[in-house]
């Protein structure tokens, strides 16, 4: 499905008989009307419970101009892919943007895998790291990615380094409308810290946690803990409320993450946890989605104080549960396996 904002064409009278154009179709007649503000509903990822929200479209408008003007797109004659699905805010903002600077979004249903049959070229596209994965084939098709909504393992940030496609992981949250820093992950200008844009105020907690302000929101304090670099970069470690106490050691599970995600193939999606243990309290284990497979991760990255991070089981889920976001619900993935032991 097409969409050209750079005609006038009324889509408050569209009505399409198919779920996610006629969701789409929704949001812009939403957007469209007279009210000040949009519903929509947090993960509950990065602050905590999922709730409902309101978040004022004068906000969004501005959010989107930011990002635009960061990103240095060409404001004219952009043509947009649109493959996430509308109850993510970074669909909601993407197709803001595409309103407020006239371009044309080609939709597709959301799919793992939705530059299968691509045949076009494309500006820009938002995605999660799954699409980015089983696309990785048809990607130089489209310009810019912005890839967001959880961790990127390094291995598949590896293998953006061989790719044209300008990639970058986005940090932000249906609280702030979407992201309010990015990092470029390939190319001679990659960087390992996220840059905030100069409308943001960042700075960490007691917990290291990362507490933003911006020009229009009130303070909004994360569970993510983050190496605040200068006033406006910042480098993503973990999240607080993932911590692992195993034998009195405190471990952030994202960092033993980071050091194996290299031996494990980038289209797989796998998370640390931990299960229960008599003699440690918490025992970490590895959890990989699909079916089993020889994984061979060598014993000299657990060398030293990383000694702690070796996971002493492995378990391999045939399909991960998520929520209506597409996070994954790894405490009731570890739950069934508790169950299950």
């Amino acid at each position: 499905m097409w969409l050209d904002f750079s005609c006038k064409k009324n889509y408050n009278t569209c009505s399409i008989s198919n779920n996610w154009k006629n969701s789409i179709l929704e949001f812009l007649r939403n957007w469209n009307d007279n009210t000040s503000t949009i519903v929509t509903s947090t993960s509950g990822t990065t602050t905590g419970i999922p709730k409902k929200i309101f978040l004022k479209k004068e906000y969004m408008y501005r959010r989107a101009t930011i990002t635009v003007d960061f990103l240095k797109l060409n404001k004219k004659k952009i043509k947009g892919f649109l493959c996430l699905p509308i109850n993510y805010i970074a669909a909601k903002m993407f197709l803001i943007r595409a309103i407020i600077f006239q371009w044309k979004v080609y939709c597709i249903k959301p799919t793992s895998n939705p530059l299968k049959n691509i045949k076009e070229y494309f500006d820009i596209s938002s995605m999660i790291p799954i699409q980015v994965s089983f696309g990785i084939k048809n990607i130089n098709y489209i310009k810019t990615i912005l890839i967001g909504g959880t961790f990127i393992s390094k291995s598949l940030e590896v293998k953006l380094q061989k790719v044209i496609t300008n990639c970058y992981v986005t940090y932000g949250m249906t609280e702030t409308a979407g992201h309010i820093a990015l990092r470029k992950i390939n190319g001679l200008d990659r960087n390992r810290y996220y840059k905030s844009f100069y409308d943001v105020i960042i700075f960490s907690d007691k917990r290291n946690c990362l507490n933003i302000y911006t020009s229009i929101n009130s303070l909004i304090v994360t569970n993510d803990i983050v190496d605040i670099k200068s006033k406006n970069t910042f480098i993503w470690i973990g999240r607080y409320d993932n911590i692992i106490n195993s034998g009195g050691i405190k471990i952030i599970p994202e960092l033993i993450e980071k050091y194996i995600s290299i031996y494990i193939p980038y289209n797989k999606r796998f998370f640390i946890s931990s299960i229960p243990d008599d003699m440690f309290g918490e025992k970490i284990i590895l959890v990989i989605e699909g079916n089993p497979f020889t994984l061979k991760i060598p014993n000299y990255i657990f060398f030293g104080e990383k000694k702690y991070f070796k996971p002493k089981k492995i378990f391999f889920i045939t399909n991960f549960i998520e929520n209506s976001f597409g996070k994954v619900k790894k405490k009731e993935i570890v739950k069934h396996i508790i169950m299950k032991k």
